[in-house]
């Protein structure tokens, strides 16, 4: 995919990608210690029993998902795992590093999937953390609606005029 931003790749995961993929989890959940005084070391510790307890939970629960580092110009610099289904287009992981994040690459890639699943008339969706307050503008910028709360989390999706249309 070429961007405005430079040349947007994917590539498969390797098993050499895991402390990659833990800098990018990590740098998702930062928000969250603004207001604990919880040292660098322990933070570490946490963040990574949550990162394994995350990755496992994905590959039991999307056995169809595929996981790929995002690349720009050549740059890994995110990480997107997507399970396509029948019934829609499931976001399940869409992170993309800070020091990257404000230049149009997150909404490139969006608005890519989006055209995916008009195509095959079906929804977006996907699960944001209710305290993230940037990623719900973000998607909701792109016409995400909340359709329910699970746990901590809300559900957002994105839902095409699929009805058929006269010329």
């Amino acid at each position: 995919m070429l961007g405005s931003r430079g040349k947007i790749d994917f590539r498969i995961i390797t098993d050499q990608d895991k402390g990659f993929l833990f800098d990018v989890y990590a740098s998702t959940r930062e928000w969250e210690f603004q207001y604990t005084s919880w040292p660098k070391a322990e933070r570490q510790l946490f963040l990574k029993s949550q990162y394994e307890a995350q990755d496992k939970t994905y590959k039991m629960r999307y056995l169809g998902a595929i996981y790929r580092i995002i690349q720009l110009d050549g740059v890994d610099i995110g990480r997107l795992i997507l399970d396509r289904q029948d019934q829609q287009l499931l976001i399940i992981d869409f992170a993309i590093l800070p020091q990257y994040q404000g230049r149009g690459i997150g909404s490139d890639i969006l608005k890519s999937l989006i055209n995916e699943a008009y195509g095959g008339k079906v929804p977006v969706r996907l699960h944001v953390n209710q305290n993230n307050t940037s990623a719900i503008q973000f998607y909701s910028r792109h016409g995400f609606k909340k359709t329910g709360v699970n746990g901590l989390h809300f559900a957002m999706e994105w839902k095409g005029d699929f009805s058929a249309r006269e010329f």
